[in-house]
């Protein structure tokens, strides 16, 4: 189903409705700007729509730049306005999995960071972990891609004692793997889950047997519990506990229910940005390379050369859907859930 159509509707009805809840009731430059750049970035996703792969990302990352303008001028005290992108990538000509791109002074990048209440990029980062750790991506591999991938995260409503009686948050996260054999499940999931933040503390859910089960050929679960602060007990935790602990730990994405682990994307950062910032980065590269390196560009859409072309001609075809989400979600200062289509 394509909830373009409503998304639009809804951007368009943000320009009067979001007047008397930000910073664009108290400036008229605040609001001509924020109008102004909605419309860019409506004009600029139609103008995505009907080009092919060789130009969609210079309109989605320019319609997602004065997305950026529209959300500082909304929300952002003091000055809100930018003039340079605040990125750079470093190596243009590597494969696009090791393309680095690297923060460069304070430009759109940083302010709409901050709007939003993102992870800043603090260093170096290459763009396979950015699409790694971005959900809508992880699954669909980059050639020579190596890094730690987002993990899908199935949260119970109930916390459940061990047995020394103290309550754990219990869950189950899915790996697109296959089952590791038995002797080698403890030391997968400490090695592997050393990868994403908030998982230091967790533990399996019974021993190495009963914690991990295929779920069909190369997807298995793993059940796992995190001890709840203080020792309390489990029937003393309330749901609204439980969401929050998750919240923290995996938030939900896009659609009701869906959470998921994400790895820090470079060694210097904390945690990764949010999809939103993701998607900037990805899609500033992809509009540098095209712009600045178009005969690298068409090489790497080569379909019938390139092993990375499908997957990046459908990341730019996903982006059209995902990112008016996304900027409405920003401004809004709010999830915007979905209930998930029926998936086979």
């Amino acid at each position: 189903m394509d909830d373009a159509p409503d998304l639009r509707f809804a951007l368009r009805y943000r320009r009067t409705s979001l007047i008397d809840k930000t910073l664009l009731k108290d400036s008229s430059a605040r609001r001509k700007s924020f109008s102004a750049a909605l419309q860019q970035f409506e004009e600029q996703m139609e103008a995505a729509r009907v080009v092919t792969s060789a130009t969609r990302p210079i309109n989605l990352y320019y319609g997602l730049v004065q997305a950026g303008l529209a959300i500082t001028a909304a929300h952002t005290p003091g000055n809100w306005s930018f003039g340079k992108h605040g990125l750079k990538v470093v190596d243009m000509q590597a494969d696009l999995a090791d393309i680095t791109i690297r923060p460069d002074g304070d430009g759109a990048f940083q302010y709409a960071a901050r709007a939003t209440g993102s992870e800043q990029l603090a260093d170096t980062v290459s763009f396979g972990s950015l699409w790694a750790s971005l959900p809508d991506l992880c699954q669909f591999s980059l050639k020579g891609a190596v890094s730690p991938i987002a993990l899908e995260l199935f949260s119970e409503s109930y916390a459940e004692g061990m047995e020394n009686g103290a309550g754990h948050f219990r869950a189950e996260i899915a790996v697109n793997s296959d089952l590791p054999e038995q002797a080698d499940r403890e030391s997968w999931f400490r090695t592997t889950m050393a990868d994403y933040p908030g998982m230091s503390n967790a533990r399996l859910w019974g021993d190495s047997g009963s914690a991990f089960r295929e779920a069909r050929k190369g997807r298995f679960l793993v059940e796992v519990g995190w001890p709840v602060p203080h020792g309390r007990p489990a029937r003393d935790i309330s749901e609204q506990e439980i969401e929050a602990f998750f919240d923290r730990l995996a938030p939900q994405y896009r659609f009701e229910h869906e959470r998921y682990l994400r790895p820090p994307v470079g060694q210097a950062q904390a945690s990764v940005p949010s999809p939103l910032m993701t998607w900037w980065l990805l899609l500033y590269t992809f509009s540098m390379v095209s712009r600045y390196q178009p005969r690298k560009w068409a090489e790497v859409l080569d379909l019938d050369r390139s092993p990375d072309a499908a997957v990046v001609q459908h990341a730019l075809e996903i982006a059209l859907a995902v990112l008016p989400h996304l900027v409405l979600e920003a401004l809004d200062k709010k999830p915007l859930l979905f209930g998930r289509p029926l998936r086979l």
